[in-house]
């Protein structure tokens, strides 16, 4: 009966064959065996490459996965980042400097002009501390008042952007009452006082 060689699996070799015609292993005292695709070795080299293939396979499909996640999450953030300069680009061209002194003046004067003046702006105030504390939904805050305590309109300036920073939170708690600070945010239209939102202290 056909032999089959036991280095590369080629068969059938003769029974009177002493070298695979293939590779030229040594046949000679390899048993005949029955006719089909190879002997064991040939079987178990084929397990062994499929198994390599197949985890080679899996290990690139999950590098290329951490790699376009890791991808993502860097251009995710450049955006973040982008999106913030350019907010803040739109902020600076549209911040006005007023001392809470004139900024009061004028809506004592005339709110309606000062409304429409202000609308839209991101204001940088400085003013005297009157009281400081937490308001609706625990957000901080800071009246503010232009030198005269007595005086009927005051600013009150809304910290809604140090909800979720300690040290912003700390850092008004620790203003003292007649200290004079600076402070910038959004003008929000006056209700009794001047309404500043989305405020933060001035470094």
């Amino acid at each position: 009966m056909a032999k089959t060689c036991p280095n590369c699996g080629y068969r059938p070799i003769g029974p009177f064959t002493d070298n695979c015609p293939m590779c030229a292993e040594p046949v000679r005292n390899v048993r005949s065996d029955r006719a089909g695709f190879g002997g064991p070795s040939s079987l178990v080299k084929w397990l062994i490459i499929g198994g390599v293939v197949a985890v080679l396979g899996v290990g690139g499909c999950c590098g290329l996965g951490m790699w376009k996640f890791g991808t993502a999450i860097r251009d995710a953030q450049e955006g973040f980042e982008r999106m913030q300069a350019e907010h803040e680009a739109e902020r600076r061209a549209r911040t006005v400097v007023v001392a809470a002194a004139d900024l009061l003046q004028e809506f004592r004067t005339d709110p309606g002009a000062a409304d429409k003046k202000y609308a839209g702006k991101y204001l940088e105030v400085t003013g005297v501390v009157e009281r400081s504390g937490r308001g609706r939904y625990e957000v901080p805050f800071v009246v503010l008042h232009g030198g005269d305590e007595n005086a009927k309109h005051k600013i009150e300036c809304f910290f809604e952007m140090a909800m979720g920073n300690e040290q912003d939170q700390a850092r008004i708690r620790r203003l003292d009452k007649g200290e004079t600070i600076t402070v910038r945010g959004e003008y929000d239209g006056q209700v009794s006082n001047v309404q500043l939102r989305e405020c933060v202290l001035v470094k």
